[in-house]
């Protein structure tokens, strides 16, 4: 055997013991996992299918795993980074676009989908499904997950736990000092999820000016994803975090106790992670296996079960369920639409106006806060 030879053996070898391979890209905005197919080391060039998600990949495994057990000899090859990374990489990057594109920036994905990148699919899954969850059989809605506040409640001493924003401006001013360079945020410029949550705050909450006058003069972190706010919340970089995807905020709240995670009782808005088939996908027949799986019982049973994910579905039961989540204290649930209207968010004068408040207010708040997503 060639040494060339026998070096490719071992390499396959070597994947095909481990679970996934892991590793950052020379940009370090984004991570690749290798999920190995079952005969990955007899068929090291089998079929691949890429996916580009801004979902934690110990989120998303669970149903990789799923759907190697249905299709053993398909490698996954999973692109994880934060919604706008992926959404510009996506139309940067025209030869080499993935098969299946998942993310919670509602907006940034209708366009996608609206603009023609989308490969139309009638999937036999999204019976019994929410009408409203997919949009032409070109873009589908498959989670139902709150946007939340988190505190450190070492801030609060005598205070008592904010349930609305209007109780979360009374807590920012009372502490006043004690919270300067002390509130986390989103990104709007650099996250996708970030501006959509924000923008959708300026139609629907009466305190929108006055919380972004607040964030303003306290000097608010900027970060681009929920984990990185997460982290810096737990090392007391940070009391408040603002507008966190509810999935994760909510794990790290049973795991730190002192880490609280509210639905503001004013109203609760509701994002759906969305997946579309690329028009120019390599593997498109695989793409269409996984958007079954995802929109399927099983496939939904696994995020209320295993992936800590509130699903769309309505018809399955777990831990992270919809019937769960509505235990939870909240305010009126107010999903983002999934339909033209998203078009909005997208369009240019919209998004100037809404940065220039942003950026009139956050003249001094300290730089985005780099990480993984």
């Amino acid at each position: 055997m060639s040494t060339r030879g026998w070096l490719s053996g071992l390499l396959a070898v070597l994947l095909w013991l481990v679970n996934s391979l892991v590793f950052a890209d020379g940009t370090s905005q984004s991570t690749h996992v290798i999920f190995p197919s079952a005969s990955f080391h007899t068929k090291p060039q089998g079929a691949v299918l890429s996916v580009y998600g801004a979902l934690n990949r110990q989120a998303i495994t669970p149903l990789f795993k799923a759907y190697q057990n249905k299709y053993p000899d398909v490698s996954i090859h999973y692109t994880e980074a934060n919604t706008r990374y992926l959404y510009e990489q996506f139309l940067s990057q025209p030869t080499s676009r993935p098969d299946v594109m998942l993310s919670p920036a509602m907006d940034l994905q209708f366009k996608l989908a609206n603009d023609g990148y989308a490969l139309a699919y009638e999937s036999p899954s999204l019976e019994g499904l929410p009408q409203d969850s997919h949009w032409r059989h070109e873009l589908f809605g498959f989670t139902y997950e709150p946007i939340v506040t988190a505190i450190n409640t070492d801030i609060l001493a005598a205070e008592t736990m904010p349930q609305s924003r209007e109780q979360l401006l009374n807590l920012i001013r009372n502490k006043n000092h004690l919270l300067d360079d002390k509130i986390g945020l989103f990104d709007i410029q650099r996250s996708g999820l970030g501006y959509l949550a924000w923008a959708y705050d300026g139609q629907q909450s009466r305190s929108y000016g006055r919380l972004l006058e607040a964030f303003g003069t306290h000097q608010a972190r900027l970060y681009t994803d929920t984990s990185a706010m997460l982290n810096a919340l737990l090392k007391g970089h940070i009391f408040i975090a603002y507008n966190l995807v509810g999935a994760y905020s909510y794990q790290w709240s049973q795991q730190y106790p002192w880490i609280k995670t509210l639905m503001p009782t004013d109203y609760t808005t509701i994002i759906r992670r969305t997946a579309f088939i690329s028009r120019d996908a390599q593997q498109p027949i695989l793409a269409k296996r996984f958007i079954d799986l995802l929109l399927s019982p099983e496939g939904q049973h696994i995020l209320a079960n295993q992936s800590g994910i509130t699903p769309i579905s309505t018809q399955v039961n777990g831990p992270y369920s919809r019937d769960e989540l509505s235990k939870l204290p909240h305010g009126i649930f107010r999903p983002i639409p999934l339909g033209l209207e998203l078009l909005i968010q997208t369009d240019d004068a919209k998004k100037r106006l809404i940065y220039h408040e942003w950026d009139n207010a956050m003249l001094s708040a300290p730089n985005p806060v780099p990480s993984m997503p």
